[in-house]
């Protein structure tokens, strides 16, 4: 029996999440395929789906479980029965005797903070909950009420809420108003969680000014990976991939930070020149071969990208340190195949 098939005959009510790449709903219908391993996970990372549960019961509200389970995947990314099966029997078992002691769910993870306020921002609306009282603190601040340098006491929940709730109570407007304001600790957490939704072109403009901005100064790897986050999911796709290849000729483009939040994020737009300018800036990275395996090995996962990177490696425009570099990353593993 499936986690899906379970649910559906016990009426509990889910939503799941992916939680790798980005924070994404999985519809009912792609999760059931999955399960049943008609459908390869599509956004793998690191040969794991990385999952976010939601689940409640129509008739009990306020009662709900919150789970992160990472389930491994085999080598066509379709999803291994036998640790979603000890996950199942562990809710069952909760369900079941709610009031003992069941110690952590196998396959278990914790989001790290910033994921975490982003997650529960996308419960509450799929609950029907309030938002929190950090959601009106944030929209206070970002709308220029207390001073730009009186940010100290805004959490990251609040911040989080306005961005999963961008299409409502004027917080687009209110965003691209405070973007070129903000000290760069806020703008940074609002960038990365831009990653999750889909900013407009009007947004997209705004970051591409903030962005000029932050090159036209001293910015930092992490500053600079925050920015390709935000742009990754943009609904401008030219202007993104403009930005991205900005971003990847820049002097600090050989930061493994970076590099790994645009091999993460913006896997999407590598494609043909742009994945090129990528590949050379990767082997050329500061932490050199290790980290040139591990990045390209993950992204070699996605659907269609050893195509797409098997046609940027035949092209004339693709120096010699790169092929060897790509040569020594299959000799490693076919040591383990």
């Amino acid at each position: 029996m499936t986690i899906s098939e379970w649910c559906a005959s016990n009426k509990v009510q889910m939503k799941v999440f992916d939680m790798g790449r980005r924070i994404e709903e999985i519809s009912t219908k792609l999760f059931l395929d999955i399960e049943q391993q008609q459908q390869a996970y599509p956004t793998p990372y690191l040969k794991h789906a990385w999952l976010g549960i939601l689940s409640w019961y129509k008739d009990q509200p306020g009662q709900h479980h919150i789970w992160f389970v990472k389930l491994p995947l085999d080598e066509r990314n379709l999803m291994q029965t036998g640790p979603r099966n000890a996950f199942l029997h562990y809710w069952k078992q909760v369900v079941n005797t709610p009031k003992q002691e069941h110690g952590e769910a196998p396959f278990n993870f914790k989001p790290d903070a910033g994921r975490m306020a982003y997650f529960h921002a996308l419960a509450v609306q799929v609950l029907a909950q309030p938002a929190t009282a950090y959601y009106s603190q944030a929209r206070a601040y970002l709308s220029g009420q207390q001073g730009w340098d009186h940010w100290q006491n805004i959490g990251l929940q609040g911040l989080a809420e306005v961005v999963a709730r961008l299409q409502q109570d004027n917080n687009n407007a209110i965003l691209i108003e405070a973007l070129p304001h903000i000290p760069t600790v806020v703008r940074n957490a609002i960038l990365n969680y831009l990653e999750n939704t889909h900013p407009d072109p009007a947004l997209t403009l705004a970051i591409n000014d903030s962005l000029a901005a932050a090159v036209s100064g001293s910015p930092t790897a992490q500053d600079l990976a925050a920015y390709a986050r935000a742009l990754s999911n943009s609904e401008n796709i030219q202007q993104r991939q403009l930005l991205l290849l900005a971003i990847l000729q820049h002097p600090l483009c050989k930061s493994v930070e970076l590099l790994a939040a645009i091999g993460s994020r913006c896997w999407q737009d590598l494609k043909g020149d742009l994945l090129l300018v990528y590949l050379e800036c990767l082997a050329r990275n500061e932490q050199g071969k290790g980290a040139f395996n591990a990045l390209l090995a993950d992204m070699l996962t996605l659907a269609n990208m050893r195509v797409e990177v098997i046609a940027v490696l035949a092209a004339p425009e693709c120096s010699a340190e790169l092929r060897q570099a790509f040569t020594d990353l299959v000799g490693e593993i076919k040591k383990y195949h």
